[in-house]
């Protein structure tokens, strides 16, 4: 299972974006809330959905010794690999200078080594994030959730019945990017 170390790149939606989409003026707009809840909010939920990285990161997962050359990262999305590091049995890392090759797919890549996969468990770090101008379903997906969740930000809503878009539509807006299941 990989795991985010850092944010790497600015955030998916700026405010004004969101701001048009909830057809805000701007004496109404809530910068905290908009800049600090809601889009990372949304962005969370997408890639929890997706399995794919939505926002620039660096991740870090390990694989085990049956994790074979041209075995899929974990995170969907990865644009580039950092470092390959062997882990000792004391839980230290030694970083190796090994060739490796990213087969990037459209949901998955893959990471290969030419020359055979070192021995051992391996510590692989690697950046990933969506390109939502290759993606722009994506960007809508993430629009239409902020300005859901800008609307009904409140936990409870008094006489009103709220129903959902059907979830055909908007999880083909994250179909493109969305990380087959591995069992």
């Amino acid at each position: 299972m990989a795991r985010r170390i850092a944010y790497t790149g600015a955030p998916v939606l700026t405010l004004e974006q969101v701001a048009e989409q909830c057809r805000l003026e701007q004496a109404d707009l809530q910068q905290t809330l908009i800049e600090q809840i809601i889009i990372p909010g949304v962005t969370a939920q997408a890639e929890a959905r997706t399995g794919a990285a939505i926002r620039e990161a660096e991740y870090e997962e390990d694989w085990p010794e049956t994790y074979r050359s041209g075995h899929a990262l974990d995170i969907g999305q990865a644009s580039a690999v950092l470092s390959v590091a062997s882990v000792l049995p004391d839980g230290t890392t030694t970083p190796l200078e090994v060739r490796i090759y990213l087969q990037r797919l459209g949901r998955e890549s893959f990471l290969h080594f030419p020359d055979g996969r070192p021995e051992g468990v391996l510590r692989i770090r690697y950046q990933a994030g969506a390109d939502l101008e290759a993606y722009p379903g994506v960007r809508s997906w993430l629009l239409a959730q902020a300005a859901s969740a800008y609307a009904f930000r409140e936990s409870m809503i008094a006489g009103t019945i709220l129903t959902e878009l059907p979830a055909s539509f908007m999880d083909s807006l994250l179909a493109e990017i969305t990380v087959p299941p591995r069992f």
